[in-house]
């Protein structure tokens, strides 16, 4: 299992915040051990451990980067670990293994990404020909799988109510920490995506099926009244077919924490099962459809390097 560090300045903040979204048992380890949560053992540290832990990261880069990754050998971490550190500037996230890479930190208030924000539109931005075809302003649209969180904001900005799900609790922490910073933002003067507890489409369902939720869940399950979404928009993450040396150092950061989705074919037949009018699931142009038995695709909208397969629910 992976140990992912979390540092803050003020740990009665995490210590809010953990706990309403999963399971924890309080107790002490390297740092303070706040419970497990997937495949993740997660570990509040202080400033003294934090120093701790940078230093060993930068102890083992320069051997990896002489010796090769077999040369490592570390008693604090290993290579998958993960750290989210937190600052004046928001939430970063850095793998450990590749500690020579600048930390992951997302900033919705660059001035790429509003300029972005103002040129799209429902016309203008695929993913939103997509989701939103037919769909009036307000109705409810779930983006099942929010990541770095920037198709959320662009179904949000286009006048969708969206609700996002993210099951990797590194991305879910820094995703909510850039949302709450946007949220105090000028620059959005739109309704946010709201990102709910840590966990999956296939969470909401079995709180719909009032399958002993969680505390979060019955919390989301009632501020929702229970509704259904008219559209979710699912982007899995695919194994690679071809190496790209063109890779942006987020997106790498981002791979290398979320991994391949092996369970897409499950996750669409619940997608369709809770959607009211349509899935919309991301491709790569030249892949092939997903396959489901019973589900079959009733149209795509081209988006460039990137197609959207439509399923249609009945």
């Amino acid at each position: 299992m992976k140990k992912l560090f979390v540092h803050h300045k003020d740990p009665l903040v995490l210590e809010a915040l953990l706990p309403q979204l999963m399971p924890a048992n309080f107790s002490y380890a390297y740092g303070r051990y706040l419970g497990d949560y997937e495949s993740y053992h997660l570990i509040l540290i202080d400033d003294e451990c934090y120093q701790e832990l940078t230093y060993e990261v930068k102890r083992c880069s320069k051997i990896i980067a002489k010796h090769g990754r077999e040369a490592f050998d570390s008693e604090y971490f290993d290579l998958e670990d993960t750290l989210i550190d937190y600052s004046s500037s928001g939430a970063a996230m850095s793998v450990l293994g590749q500690g020579q890479m600048k930390p992951l930190r997302l900033d919705f208030e660059q001035f790429a990404y509003r300029q972005r924000l103002l040129r799209g539109g429902r016309q203008k931005e695929s993913v939103a020909r997509a989701v939103l075809s037919g769909i009036s302003d307000g109705d409810l649209i779930f983006d099942a799988t929010a990541g770095l969180g920037r198709e959320s904001m662009i179904l949000a900005h286009a006048g969708a109510r969206v609700i996002s799900f993210e099951r990797q609790i590194p991305i879910w922490l820094i995703l909510y920490d850039a949302l709450e910073r946007a949220s105090s933002s000028r620059f959005f003067p739109f309704t946010l995506p709201q990102l709910c507890p840590v966990g999956t489409i296939a969470n909401y369902q079995q709180a719909l099926d009032n399958n002993s939720p969680s505390r979060a869940w019955s919390y989301l399950l009632g501020k929702l009244q229970g509704a259904r979404p008219e559209v979710i928009y699912y982007d899995p993450m695919f194994p690679e077919r071809e190496k790209s040396a063109q890779v942006k150092k987020d997106m790498f950061l981002f791979q290398q924490v979320i991994g391949a989705d092996l369970d897409t074919q499950e996750f669409l037949a619940c997608a369709c099962q809770l959607a009211l009018q349509r899935v919309v699931v991301k491709r790569p142009s030249n892949a092939e459809v997903v396959s489901v038995p019973g589900i079959e695709r009733s149209y795509c909208v081209d988006g460039g390097q990137c197609r959207f397969d439509c399923y249609q629910c009945s």
